[in-house]
């Protein structure tokens, strides 16, 4: 009698058991052997959050990454010779070209009555490894501003257009704690620099340090007083800085008032921050004033907010809290979609049914990078 293998000894539903899980694991090993080969998976360039990349967008060519929208800085927009900072001035273009909508982020598509949140960090440039940490780690919703004086703004600059993030001057302003005290005679632009603006200088002196410090840098889309994690004390509401306002827009930028409860009696491109917070600050108070700005959205359907300057503890609580006001309902965009006029193409088409929509033709376009 012959006798029977184990294999044949094995029952029926036992036999299977064995082909299922062997199957399993012979393709296991194939694919183990298959990824050792291929070696591990190539990170995005820059190292960048998945967030961030998600909330960028992908490439035109289909090869992920970013997608450049923000321009370098254009020869149209930039007077012929450059200014006593060692870049030419800002100035508006042919065809209404400004430097305000063809530097500015590409603008979020927000469903209606979604609320909106805007925040410019000040700061960058400070630091170079914590420079190139939030431009990379930050969504490019987010707003950076940077100062005069830092020392290679050209490298600053190209790193945060090529992470989406639009770029605001931070002018150096004295600071009402500068005023010399009993009749001295020292400088009083001293701690904010040589070229500060103040309320003690003359109105030459003033525009002449305007010049210096909007010829330092070229590319961006606007000015803000938020310096340092300063606002410049009561200069930025003073009737001397009137004629700041007005130089402002003659060259086709935006500013924004990081000074908030504060109104500027002006309507051309400028916006006033909703809540401003100091990052030296411990890192309690200062997701206090986030979920404050949070708050003032839902409240009002936008709000602004300047955080500075930056801080690695301030970096860690953005990149807490950003994830976090999608799961609230919140939108985040960049500074400029809340202060300049929507573009005319973004909105929705006229209503088919007779009913009459608002006209906003006469407002002035978003010019995107590579439009114009």
């Amino acid at each position: 009698m012959q006798n029977s293998t184990l294999w044949q000894q094995l029952p029926a539903n036992g036999r299977l058991f064995i082909r299922f899980w062997g199957g399993c694991l012979a393709a296991t090993s194939a694919l183990a052997l298959t990824l050792q080969i291929m070696g591990p998976p190539h990170l995005i360039a820059g190292g960048d959050d998945i967030d961030t990349v998600a909330q960028s967008g992908s490439r035109a060519d289909g090869t992920g990454g970013h997608l450049v929208n923000i321009p370098p800085p254009q020869a149209a927009l930039l007077e012929k010779s450059p200014g006593p900072g060692g870049f030419p001035l800002p100035i508006r273009g042919a065809h209404g070209a400004l430097p305000r909508q063809v530097y500015a982020a590409p603008p979020v598509e927000v469903p209606p009555g979604t609320p909106m949140v805007a925040l410019l960090v000040d700061g960058v440039g400070q630091s170079e490894d914590l420079t190139k940490d939030a431009i990379a780690a930050l969504p490019g919703q987010v707003s950076l501003a940077v100062s005069p004086y830092v020392a290679d703004p050209d490298a600053i600059m190209e790193a945060a257009r090529q992470h989406q993030h639009e770029l605001l001057l931070s002018l150096p302003m004295q600071g009402d704690a500068d005023k010399p005290a009993n009749g001295s005679k020292d400088s009083p632009s001293n701690s904010e620099g040589p070229k500060a603006l103040g309320v003690l200088l003359s109105a030459k002196q003033n525009m002449d340090n305007l010049n210096w410090s909007l010829s330092h840098l070229a590319g961006y889309v606007g000015v803000t007083n938020a310096f340092d994690g300063q606002n410049g004390g009561g200069f930025p509401n003073s009737s001397g800085f009137k004629s700041i306002l007005a130089t402002l827009d003659q060259r086709g930028l935006l500013y924004l008032n990081a000074t908030p409860q504060t109104h500027l009696d002006s309507s051309n491109a400028v916006g006033t921050a909703d809540v401003s917070i100091n990052t030296d600050e411990d890192i309690v108070n200062i997701d206090i004033q986030l979920l404050k700005l949070q708050q003032l959205a839902r409240q009002n359907g936008r709000a602004i907010g300047v955080l500075g300057p930056l801080r690695p503890v301030a970096l860690a609580c953005l990149r807490a809290w950003l994830p976090h006001l999608k799961d609230v309902g919140i939108t985040l965009v960049p500074v400029s979609q809340l202060i300049l006029p929507p573009d005319p193409a973004s909105l929705p088409p006229p209503a088919s049914n007779g009913q009459m929509r608002v006209n906003l033709s006469n407002t002035a376009p978003r010019m995107m990078g590579g439009n114009h």
